[in-house]
């Protein structure tokens, strides 16, 4: 298991992240560090599965992005905690609003660091369609009543996804066990959310994406209902030297068992 740790930066916030790494050096294949930043109101633990499978093989950071102020500050603290960690040549993966840090970083990325692949998995570079679920949570007046209970995580979550999401947790119980326990047990606090969400809204790099020449991998479930497909379709067109996967009958939340 490996351990959360944090970098505090000068103006004295703090970012969490896990250093995922073979306990053999001789277990390294790949020689470049991965990066991954999560979602929005989401915990790095939600990458199930991807601590162990990483760690095999090569070195990894699994990133919390939960400084609550804007997406391209989160992209400046993600450069300042590379540096940190003294990686030159990384590759990077974001999901979700990770992705969209993930487009910022490239953007600006300086130019003593190398930043050789970028992955995206459902993410957007311009205002996302309204999401009624994160809408109804961010208008509320005051914080949600905490859940009692693992089962009660349970049955947000199987009411909050669509179907293929859903039909996929009800065959795979452990992993619906898995998340609904790390989301239950989880710190994720109700302002922290509410200036991501309000971050989210002010995203709009479409006039820049010629900028990005990393070459970048673009992930997209064709059922997803919070990102349509559409979306993928609009960031494929808008980057160049990027590949454009569609993956049927399923919507893109980051598990590993489901890759």
């Amino acid at each position: 298991m490996y351990e959360t740790q944090y970098f505090k930066q000068q103006d004295g916030s703090k970012i969490a992240y896990k250093n995922l790494e073979p306990h053999n050096p001789e277990d390294i294949k790949n020689e470049i560090s991965l990066v991954l930043i999560i979602g929005l109101w989401s915990v790095k633990e939600e990458f199930i599965g991807l601590e162990e499978e990483l760690a095999k093989s090569q070195k990894g950071y699994v990133v919390s992005s939960d400084d609550p102020i804007s997406l391209d500050l989160m992209a400046q603290d993600t450069i300042a905690l590379i540096k940190h960690l003294e990686i030159k040549k990384f590759n990077l993966f974001g999901w979700s609003m990770g992705g969209c840090i993930s487009f910022y970083i490239a953007l600006n990325i300086p130019s003593d660091l190398k930043l050789e692949k970028l992955i995206i998995c459902s993410s957007s570079i311009r205002l996302p369609t309204p999401s009624a679920f994160f809408n109804t949570i961010y208008d509320l007046p005051k914080p949600p009543e905490p859940l009692k209970n693992v089962q009660e995580q349970k049955d947000l979550i199987m009411n909050a996804f669509e179907k293929c999401f859903t039909d996929y947790m009800l065959e795979n119980p452990e992993i619906l066990d898995k998340l609904a326990k790390i989301q239950f047990n989880s710190n994720r606090p109700f302002e922290i959310f509410k200036r991501q969400w309000e971050a989210l809204k002010g995203i709009d790099i479409v006039s820049k994406t010629q900028m990005i020449k990393t070459t970048t991998l673009l992930l997209y479930g064709e059922a997803d209902e919070m990102l349509p497909i559409t979306e993928g379709e609009f960031i494929a067109n808008a980057i160049p030297n990027l590949k454009f996967i569609r993956i049927p009958k399923s919507r893109t939340y980051v598990l590993a068992n489901n890759s």
